[in-house]
């Protein structure tokens, strides 16, 4: 037994993977990343992997591109306004209101880092958890 007095013996912590809290963090997370590459190169297309039969009717993993929707539009005034979805939804930021008036365009990737440094620090996390709460009010009534 003397050996074992040598090792840091804790309790085992609750698994991380099932946090909902933090699986949100993550898809809002990737969601962004993909955002700030699609401002960085307007041709920017994700890249998925599918499983197809090719015309043997055999399986075979396959890439193909798949387009990415824009989070950011530019008004009349010319401001480029950026609203953030989870999932199809538009995010409520703050009381009734859901875009970021960015300005110029060249404010957009700055605004994107701001944002994902938010999430990382779960500033959005009850925001998002609204959300979340009147998807799932929607499907009990």
């Amino acid at each position: 037994m003397s050996g074992l007095k040598a090792f840091n013996i804790v309790a085992m912590p609750k698994n991380l993977h099932s946090d909902p809290i933090l699986k949100r963090r993550g898809k809002m997370l990737a969601q962004l990343e993909q955002q700030l590459s699609l401002a960085n190169d307007a041709g920017y297309m994700l890249i998925v992997q599918k499983w197809k039969r090719n015309a043997e009717g055999i399986k075979e993993l396959v890439e193909h591109r798949k387009r990415l929707k824009r989070w950011w539009l530019t008004d009349a005034a010319g401001d480029v306004l950026f609203v953030m979805r989870y999932g199809s939804r538009p995010l409520e930021i703050d009381k009734g209101k859901t875009a970021i008036n960015v300005g110029k365009k060249e404010n957009l990737i700055p605004v994107i880092d701001a944002l994902i440094t938010a999430v990382r620090n779960g500033e959005l996390d009850e925001a998002v958890k609204a959300l979340d709460r009147s998807r799932i009010k929607k499907k009990a009534a």
